[in-house]
């Protein structure tokens, strides 16, 4: 399949593509909102949100790229075949999120001793694992779903596939902290 490449094209790509990002990322924002009481909670929580929701649009962006990329040019077929080289880009990319997430809760930890707050190494842990690998492997799917799917609709993943999964993982991300917090105890 080869994709339409033209200036009018890539314009309503991207355009549609940001407009739904910006309706998800409200959505993302309004369910961080809500969980501001269960934030404050654990001391160190709130240090984790901002870096576990960057490591999503991180980890994921260069999935999706690497998908974009494999797709163009003929490396993986626009099928929904868990090939050797598919496989690789996806245990990678969750191995990344285990390794990064424990980053995550071990930096949290530190930084609220030194700063004097009460801190749970184990909670902050727990739930930076849960959180980030959870949400790493649904849109780690969910990344190969779109790119897929807007490959065969002769939509360029390039242009689509990263900005809505660093948005959707956002919202994903936030659901999954939120989860993982109830899975651990706190509040």
């Amino acid at each position: 399949m080869v994709y339409r490449a033209s200036i009018r094209a890539i314009v309503i790509q991207g355009l549609s593509i940001l407009i739904l990002c910006a309706l998800i990322g409200l959505g993302a924002g309004l369910t961080l909102q809500e969980m501001e009481e269960r934030l404050a909670m654990l001391g160190g929580l709130a240090l984790m949100v901002p870096p576990l929701l960057d490591l999503r649009g991180n980890i994921n962006g260069a999935l999706a790229s690497r998908l974009g990329t494999s797709l163009h040019t003929g490396v993986i077929e626009p099928r929904l075949k868990l090939t050797a080289e598919l496989r690789a880009n996806l245990v990678a990319s969750l191995v990344l999120s285990f390794i990064t997430s424990l980053t995550i809760g071990g930096l949290a930890w530190a930084i609220g001793i030194a700063t004097g707050m009460e801190v749970n190494l184990l909670s902050l842990v727990s739930i930076a694992i849960i959180a980030g690998f959870a949400s790493g492997l649904i849109l780690a799917l969910v990344t190969v779903l779109v790119a897929v799917f807007t490959y065969l609709r002769g939509w360029d993943p390039d242009n689509t596939t990263s900005p809505l999964m660093a948005t959707v993982g956002d919202f994903l991300t936030v659901g999954c902290i939120y989860l993982a917090v109830l899975l651990v105890g706190v509040g």
